[in-house]
């Protein structure tokens, strides 16, 4: 009697064992690359150390980074603590695209980005407005009670068109040719999903970039 329980338990056991190992393969292998993600090549510089860089590249006009915003701010909320978050606007070769570039480095160096950026994206979604030029973003940021005078001499400035420049210069390296787009660890690339499973295709990148990291410094 004793002897059938010992197997029965170690069936269960083994049962038990295979369950786990099917479904942690399961979670490996749920995102494909070249489906969900992509490798850049060639790999680019990522965070220093044990640090991971996220690096999310956007438009105000595109309505999937708007539907984006929603799971991205949910995601920062919770990011770990050794993620490096950046946003870099798109700098695509057209002029709405490089003022809305511009725009959100000026507002950066005026210390506004982070009260305005959801509200730039609120008002091209949600109330229609057509903020494809300068005179009308300025519209839109008086409205906002924004220093216009502030803001052209920021749009300008060394700072903003050195920035500006610079994103075009990963957007390159990374080879976005679309928003949303994020960049993790300047290694993987993913973007073209619906917002939810885009953050966890972000979060699977990141615990692979921080495994590759792990093994790299125990060679």
């Amino acid at each position: 009697m004793m002897k059938k329980r010992l197997v029965a338990l170690a069936l269960m056991l083994l049962a038990l064992l295979v369950s786990t190992v099917l479904v942690q393969a399961q979670e490996v292998s749920q995102f494909e690359e070249e489906l969900h993600y992509f490798s850049i090549i060639p790999e680019q510089p990522g965070g220093e150390g044990d640090r991971v860089q996220v690096v999310e590249f956007f438009w105000y006009a595109c309505p999937h980074c708007y539907q984006l915003e929603p799971h991205l701010n949910k995601w920062l909320e919770k990011k770990p603590d050794n993620v490096d978050y950046v946003s870099i606007p798109a700098m695509f070769n057209r002029p709405n695209v490089i003022m809305h570039a511009k725009t959100f480095y000026a507002l950066k160096l005026m210390g506004l980005a982070e009260q305005l950026h959801d509200k730039i994206f609120s008002a091209i979604h949600t109330d229609n407005m057509k903020l494809n030029t300068q005179e009308e973003m300025e519209s839109f940021l008086a409205s906002q009670d924004v220093d216009i005078e502030a803001y052209r001499k920021a749009m300008k400035s060394f700072a903003v068109q050195t920035q500006a420049r610079r994103a075009a210069v990963l957007a390159e390296r990374f080879d976005i040719r679309g928003v949303p787009a994020i960049v993790v660890d300047g290694k993987y690339r993913t973007g073209g999903l619906e917002g939810n499973l885009m953050m966890q295709v972000t979060d699977y990148l990141i615990d692979r970039a921080r495994e590759e990291k792990g093994a790299k410094s125990q060679q």
